[in-house]
């Protein structure tokens, strides 16, 4: 019998299968790994709690500053601000928040969903169940002003763990050379280039951190190489949990033994379950009346107000979009500006705007009610100062980073 106080982790490469072996650790109540080893899942140590650790391949960790949302708005708002930063489109990747710090911090666990649905298809059928699943990449430490390279040498693959808590796929260094995705990454930096670079892996000699030093201007030191098993129990209670959403673990549920015994229990609960449906169904029919009642009076007041309503040229409009629109036209035809027209919206964010540097906003547009910048490069705490100055002039701004500087969405709401 497995004990309850002991927890399975198993490096996840590829998606489970019955015949093809995986690195496993056991580790105790503390978190730390007891023993270790490799086998198929049918050959894996019982414990009373089963990890899942992705393969930093397969997804990274982003590291962003949003406006304080609600947990349902928390999702939406990030795929806007990862736009910009995805190859593929957001809603082909799955996306795990962390919790969201009081400075507006927090982190993304960004992984293929065509790969998370693989992987938990695979699970199902080799009849394993995950309590949690993590990314190798999020149980790195976060260095201060440095970078952490690891990877079990510098002959392999492996990843990089910025200062912010992001992370970037690397490749191995071919001809003692340093990977040109960490090359490339150090000179797009800017101002978030590091201080220094830690090499978590075995191989990286005095001569190659030289080299690394040179062609980067960078320095470079030596760390002790990587081993995902052997990360602090700190560093796995605070991973981002990727079965979330879609990919939550679904409620079990139990054999009930002695069926008979049980059975006048199961038709008092499933009398009762049938009136909860029946009153749910009653107070869901009652609310949708009035729903229509309300929709029908405002589809009626729309036709009384506006003629292209009422003619039926506008009938992929609906009613309380062409209430809006008349309002609007009748407020520019009595030479008023509409609350959301381009002019408003500007002036009531100009004095916060103005308080950017010169150069500062590379364009400005307009559309669907959003002033929409590209800003330059600016200091860490900018964009969280802007939005902030924003809010407080009752404008709602969303700042996503881009290669070149930032992107920042202002509107009403």
């Amino acid at each position: 019998m497995a004990s309850t106080s002991t927890t399975l982790r198993v490096l996840i490469d590829a998606p489970p299968d019955v015949a093809r072996a995986a690195a496993w650790a056991l580790c105790d109540a503390a978190g730390h790994a007891t023993r270790s080893g490799r086998g198929t899942p049918a050959e894996w140590p019982d414990a009373g709690r089963k990890e899942a650790v992705i393969a930093a391949m397969h997804g990274r960790i982003a590291a962003l500053a949003l406006p304080s949302l609600p947990p349902g708005r928390a999702e939406p708002a990030v795929r806007y601000a990862l736009e910009n930063q995805l190859a593929d489109a957001t809603d082909e990747s799955h996306i795990a928040l962390s919790p969201q710090g009081p400075d507006g911090k927090l982190r993304a666990a960004i992984v293929a969903d065509a790969w998370m649905r693989a992987f938990v298809e695979a699970s199902r059928r080799c009849d394993v169940e995950w309590d949690r699943a993590l990314l190798e990449s999020d149980l790195a430490e976060s260095l201060p002003n440095a970078w952490s390279w690891c990877a079990p040498s510098i002959a392999q693959s492996g990843f990089v763990r910025t200062d912010r808590g992001a992370t970037i796929a690397v490749g191995p260094a071919l001809h003692d050379e340093l990977p040109g995705d960490l090359a490339l990454a150090l000179s797009r930096g800017g101002n978030d280039t590091p201080r220094s670079v830690r090499i978590d892996a075995d191989g990286a000699g005095a001569a190659f951190l030289a080299r690394a030093r040179t062609a980067t201007g960078v320095e470079f030191t030596s760390g002790t190489p990587w081993r995902w098993a052997e990360a602090s129990p700190g560093a796995y209670a605070g991973a981002i949990d990727l079965l979330s959403g879609r990919y939550g673990r679904q409620a079990r549920s139990a054999a009930v033994p002695g069926g008979r015994l049980f059975r006048p229990a199961l038709w008092i609960a499933a009398i009762a379950l049938a009136l909860h449906v029946v009153a749910t169904v009653g107070q869901w029919g009652w609310l949708r009346w009035q729903a229509f009642a309300a929709d029908r009076e405002l589809a009626a007041l729309a036709r009384a107000a506006v003629p292209e309503f009422a003619q039926g040229n506008a009938a992929d409009v609906s009613p309380a979009l062409a209430l809006a629109r008349r309002e609007r036209d009748l407020q520019h035809r009595a030479g008023l500006p509409a609350r959301d027209d381009f002019v408003p919206l500007l002036a009531r964010a100009a004095p916060v705007l103005s308080s950017l540097p010169r150069g500062a906003i590379r364009s400005l547009s307009y559309a669907d009610g959003h002033l929409l910048l590209d800003l330059a490069k600016l200091e860490d705490r900018e964009p969280s100062r802007l939005q902030s100055e924003l809010r407080r002039s009752g404008l709602v701004a969303i700042a996503a980073p881009t290669q070149g500087g930032a992107r920042l969405r202002i509107g009403w709401d």
